[in-house]
């Protein structure tokens, strides 16, 4: 089938209820990401930005051949992202700011002595994410927002996510390990010192991956999640000012912006850089839509390759789309490894959108204020 493509201006969301959201089938991207590695399975969601006739914003969403809403596949670093934005959640609801220092304690046993792990601030973390992807900052986020607040208060329905739990860290030493059975300290301090509020939490013992289906490594504590929650995610920050109220984040305009764009030196998700592992652009998404801007999170073991992403080429009168593929081939796969894989979807996604562009009658869309433009 075939989608009206208009050039848009700015990033601009969909309307969802907490649901799933309507889904098209179309057969030529079906075949498109079937040539690539048919050997190995394949997960992927894409959603295009169009215009209706009114000129408002319509989302059309296609998942490869249904497999959108499946979570048979490890998620890798891609979940860093809900740390992320649950972390900042946290922060909002009591009052800090993205300047915050954050200080983690454990205990050994419940009534022993509480030992300091580490301080780090919300940005550094956040940005050490998307730089390089690192395992001890998401492992320190997840610690921040707790196993249990996360998957009861972040990572839920009415947050956009229909099978997604996070259930351990990716570091096992010290003083980064999240040992759920621990109990565990936060402290929050402004960085003058004027405010400081501390809390623990210990994991209750319930497995939210098993509630949620999780098949991969440890279906009771193993991280889980589908490309389509992927895809919301990322929705959901980039759009968020104009999502009606009851879809958007708790997020100020800074927190945004920083998520968006880094700053200070410091990086968001709009960046190509190598260390970063933009593998749905190098060699990819840059051969169909080379001036376009570029928001990314990656992630890669052994047998899995994913990345979330968008692309902007609204500027050169293009379009704009998120896409989540995946594969079961990875960093130990042979003579392609998983990276390449997800590199190849990418480009047959990106060529399959701007056939859809070329076969529309195009309609200018109205002027709106930039979204992440850094304004």
């Amino acid at each position: 089938m075939r989608f009206r493509l208009l050039p848009v201006l700015m990033l601009s969301p969909f309307v969802t209820s907490g649901l799933l959201p309507p889904l098209r089938a179309d057969e030529a991207l079906d075949k498109a990401i079937d040539a690539v590695a048919p050997d190995f399975k394949k997960w992927a969601t894409v959603c295009v930005v169009t215009r209706d006739a009114a000129g408002g914003p319509s989302f059309a969403w296609t998942d490869y051949r249904d497999t959108g809403g499946q979570q048979d596949f490890w998620p890798c670093s891609t979940i860093k992202l809900y740390t992320a934005v649950a972390a900042l959640e946290l922060l909002t609801e009591k009052g800090f700011s993205l300047d915050t220092v954050v200080t983690f304690s454990h205990q050994e046993k419940t009534d022993g002595p509480w030992i300091t792990d580490s301080s780090r601030t919300v940005r550094e973390m956040l940005s050490e994410v998307f730089r390089r992807s690192s395992n001890e900052d998401y492992t320190l986020l997840l610690r921040m927002a707790g196993i249990d607040r996360i998957n009861t208060r972040f990572l839920i329905p009415d947050k956009g996510f229909q099978k997604s739990a996070l259930m351990r860290g990716y570091v096992l030493g010290r003083p980064w390990v999240y040992k759920r059975e621990e109990p565990q300290r936060v402290r929050l301090a402004t960085s003058d010192g004027s405010k400081v509020e501390t809390w623990e939490h210990t994991w209750t013992g319930h497995s939210y991956s098993a509630d949620r289906g999780a098949t991969i490594i440890d279906s009771k504590t193993g991280n889980v999640t589908t490309t389509r929650d992927l895809v919301e995610c990322l929705r959901r920050i980039l759009f968020h000012e104009q999502l009606p109220e009851r879809e958007r984040y708790t997020l100020s305009p800074e927190m945004l912006r920083f998520l968006r764009e880094g700053g200070g030196g410091l990086t968001g998700l709009e960046n190509k850089n190598k260390e970063s592992g933009p593998d749905a652009w190098t060699e990819a998404t840059e051969k169909v839509f080379p001036q376009s801007r570029f928001y990314h999170k990656c992630g890669l073991i052994e047998g899995y390759g994913l990345e979330i992403a968008a692309v902007d080429d609204s500027k050169q009168g293009g379009p704009v789309y998120l896409l989540a593929p995946a594969v079961a081939a990875g960093s130990a796969t042979k003579p392609v490894p998983g990276t390449k894989i997800v590199g190849e979807m990418s480009l047959k996604i990106a060529e399959w959108v701007r056939n859809q562009s070329i076969s529309a009658t195009p309609t200018p869309a109205p002027a709106s204020p930039a979204v992440g433009a850094g304004q």
